[in-house]
């Protein structure tokens, strides 16, 4: 039985690994050298520093800039805001999801010590 909770112990930690893992290395969603390229060229007419340009790697940011149809623009910004939104989610189910397993294996096997 003991065995079952250290299963348990080690899937939560795993899970728990994962989702900060996920967390941490999330990040916007890139643009396409072609957008990017065009992005920058846009921020360099307008005079912008190199932090604006830098975010021209930022697909969202890139498109925004470089827009010449609003719903277009729209459409392309919210896909890549869904994307990202998605894995988070996943990233926050899976840091949930571990603790919980964590802490019911450390409960059950903390229950079933024998030094108890």
């Amino acid at each position: 039985m003991r065995n079952k909770a250290l299963i348990l112990i080690v899937i939560g930690l795993l899970l728990l690994g994962t989702g900060i893992f996920m967390k941490i290395g999330g990040r916007a969603p890139q643009a396409d050298a072609s957008l990017v390229a065009r992005c920058q060229a846009e921020m360099k007419s307008r005079g912008a520093d190199a932090d604006m340009s830098a975010r021209c790697t930022d697909t969202a940011f890139a498109t925004a800039m470089t827009a010449t149809d609003a719903n277009a623009a729209a459409r392309s910004i919210s896909a890549a805001n869904n994307s990202e939104v998605g894995s988070n989610g996943l990233a926050m189910f899976l840091i949930g999801l571990g603790g919980v397993l964590a802490v019911a294996g450390g409960l059950l096997y903390r229950k079933l010590s024998p030094n108890r």
